[in-house]
C-alpha cells in the first residue's frame, strides 16, 4: 500500500517534487507533438518508440489518476516512482551517439548523482552493448562549484565511453555496481545548420510572461532561428506565450521533470537551482544549430549595427579568429519597467518602456554563444571545455551588447552608459510597437491576462532564502507550500522525451 507522504515524511512534503506527468495518448499525438516542434529530434518512429517503451517501464501509471503523496493531489505528485528506488542511486536523464570528439564517436550519458559517492572508489560505472563493456573515457562535473560540505549533494556529470567505433546502438547498458538499466540511446547532429538557437531555463515559477514576449521578439529581431525553452513550473499566461510561438515555428519547449522519488527517497531538495547545471549540458545536445546562445529569459543580445544580424557577426569572427569556439557578450545591466505598476493591461500595450531603455555599467560575468560542434561541456556563462584547442574570445561592446534586464534593475536611477543605444531603428520603432501589441493579442484573444509577477517576487525571494539543506540555493522545492496558490500554475511533466531512470 502506498504511503501518503504528508502524514509520514513531512520533511520531503516541503521538498517536493515540482513535476507531473502530461497524460496523453501517444500513440495519437505522436505526429502533431513532432510536428509543432517536438524538444527531441527523433531520427526515426523506432527511436520514439524506444524511448515511449523505457518510459512506460519505468512510469507505469494510470492516465488521469490523482493521488497525494504530499502534493494536495497535483500532478506533482504523478512524479512518485512506483518501484524501488537504490540507496545510492544514479538518475540517468539521457544517452546520445555523438560524433563532436575529433578523436571518434563516444556515447555519452547525463546523469544526476550524489556528488561525494561520484567521488568515491567505491562507486564504479561502465557502459556495455550486448554484454560487452565499452569503458568509460571522462566522468565531467558540469557545474562550476564543485562537490562541497555545504551546499546540493547532488549534481550533474556527463559520462563519456571511450571512442566507440562500432555500430550505433539502439540502446546501452548503464552499470553503477550491481545495478544496470538499459537505456535508450538518441543521435546528436552529424550536421547543423547555418542558424542560431537560443536555449533558455529551466522557467520555475514563472509568471513574468510579457518579459518573455520581449525576449522572443528581440531574438527573432536578431536572427535567432529557434528558441529551445526548458520548463518546469509556469503559469497558464507563460504557458500560452510558449504555446503561440510553438505553433509558429519559434520556440520548441521541453519539460523538465524533477528527479523521480518515493517514501524514502527523495532528490529533489538537493539539487541547485531545479538542476540547472544538467539543463546547460543537456542544451549543448539539443540544438543542432551551428551556434548556440544559453540565456535566461531576461537576457538579450543587441547587435550595436541594426544592419548586422547576430549570425554574420558569429560567421564574421569564427572566419577571423582559427581559435574560435565561444564567443563572450561583456555585462550590461539595462533599467526597463515593462510592465506598469498597478498592472494596466491597455497602457502596457502601448509598450513606452521600450522607447527609452537605459543601459549602465555594473559588472556580472559575461553570457556567450558557444560554436555547438566544439563545445563538450556547457556551463551558465560560457563553455567549460572545447573539443581540440578552441577557445572563448570576448566580442568588443563597439559591436555587441549583452543587456540584463532583471526586474531588480528597473529602477536604477542612473546616466545611460551608451547613449546611442535603442532597441529599435528611430524611424522603425512605432511599428514595431504596434506590431508587438498586436501579437500580445492574438495570443490572449479573451482580453486582459492575468499579470503576477510582482507579487509573486518578494515571496519567493524569502522562500528561496531557506533552503530545506543548507546552502543548496532554490532547489525550487523549497517554495511550494509559499507560492502554490499564487498563481495559476503548470507543471512540466515526464515524458517519453524527458525522463529519469534511477539505477
Amino acid at each position: 500500500m502506498l504511503i501518503n507522504r504528508r502524514k509520514a515524511l513531512p520533511i520531503l512534503i516541503i521538498a517536493g517534487v515540482f513535476s507531473i506527468f502530461l497524460f496523453i495518448d501517444f500513440s495519437k499525438n505522436r505526429s502533431a507533438s513532432r510536428s509543432r516542434g517536438s524538444a527531441t529530434n527523433f531520427d526515426s518512429e523506432a527511436s520514439f518508440q524506444r524511448l515511449e517503451t523505457a518510459f512506460r517501464k519505468h512510469y507505469p501509471f494510470t492516465p488521469n489518476v490523482s493521488r497525494d503523496f504530499g502534493y494536495e493531489g497535483t500532478d506533482l505528485d504523478k512524479a512518485f516512482y512506483e518501484f524501488p528506488i537504490p540507496t545510492a542511486a544514479i538518475y540517468v536523464y539521457k544517452a546520445y551517439y555523438d560524433l563532436r570528439d575529433p578523436e571518434g564517436p563516444r556515447i555519452r550519458v547525463l546523469i544526476t548523482a550524489n556528488c561525494t559517492l561520484m567521488n568515491s572508489n567505491t562507486t564504479r560505472l561502465d557502459l556495455t552493448m550486448d554484454g560487452k563493456s565499452i569503458g568509460i573515457g571522462w566522468k565531467k562535473m558540469t557545474n562550476g562549484i564543485g562537490c562541497k560540505s555545504e551546499s546540493c549533494k547532488f549534481w550533474h556529470y556527463d559520462i563519456a565511453s571511450k571512442v566507440y567505433e562500432g555500430r550505433v546502438p539502439d540502446t546501452i547498458t548503464f552499470h553503477r555496481n550491481e545495478f544496470a538499466a538499459e537505456i535508450p540511446v538518441e543521435r546528436s547532429p552529424a550536421k547543423y545548420t547555418d542558424d542560431v538557437s537560443a536555449c533558455i531555463g529551466a522557467l520555475h515559477w514563472y509568471n513574468d510572461w510579457p518579459r518573455l514576449i520581449l525576449y522572443v521578439e528581440m531574438a527573432r529581431l536578431n536572427g535567432i532561428s529557434r528558441i529551445l525553452v526548458t520548463w518546469q513550473s509556469i503559469s497558464k499566461e507563460v504557458k500560452a506565450v510558449i504555446d503561440y510561438y510553438q505553433q509558429r515555428g519559434i520556440i520548441q519547449p521541453h519539460p523538465w521533470p524533477l528527479l523521480p522519488f518515493n517514501e524514502k527517497r527523495d532528490p529533489n531538495a538537493n539539487v541547485f537551482i531545479v538542476s540547472h547545471n544538467l539543463f546547460t549540458q543537456h542544451c549543448n545536445f539539443w540544438s543542432r544549430s551551428k551556434y548556440t546562445f544559453l540565456s535566461d529569459v531576461d537576457e538579450l543580445l543587441y547587435m550595436r549595427y541594426h544592419n548586422t544580424t547576430l549570425f554574420d557577426l558569429l560567421e564574421t569572427w569564427y572566419r577571423k579568429k582559427s581559435d574560435i569556439a565561444g564567443f563572450k557578450f561583456k555585462h550590461t545591466p539595462m533599467a526597463l519597467k515593462l510592465a506598469p505598476e498597478p498592472f494596466d493591461y491597455d497602457k502596457f500595450l502601448e509598450l513606452d518602456a521600450l522607447r527609452n531603455p537605459v543601459p549602465y555599467r555594473y559588472w556580472r560575468f559575461p553570457k556567450s554563444i558557444w560554436l555547438t560542434e566544439a563545445t563538450r561541456i556547457a556551463w551558465v556563462h560560457y563553455a567549460k571545455e572545447f573539443f581540440g584547442k578552441r577557445k572563448n574570445h570576448d566580442i568588443p561592446a563597439e559591436e555587441a551588447l549583452y543587456f540584463h534586464l532583471r526586474d531588480t534593475f528597473e529602477n536604477a536611477n542612473t546616466t545611460a552608459l551608451y547613449p546611442d543605444v535603442q532597441l529599435f531603428k528611430e524611424d522603425e520603432i512605432d511599428e514595431r510597437l504596434v506590431a508587438m501589441a498586436n501579437t500580445i493579442r492574438e495570443i490572449f484573444p479573451d482580453g486582459t491576462p492575468n499579470y503576477r509577477a510582482k507579487k509573486l517576487a518578494a515571496p519567493r525571494k524569502e522562500c528561496q532564502k531557506k533552503p530545506i539543506v543548507k546552502g543548496c540555493r532554490d532547489s525550487g522545492v523549497s517554495c511550494f507550500p509559499t507560492l502554490r496558490k499564487m498563481d495559476e500554475w503548470i507543471f512540466a511533466v515526464p515524458t517519453p522525451e524527458s525522463f529519469y531512470i534511477p539505477v
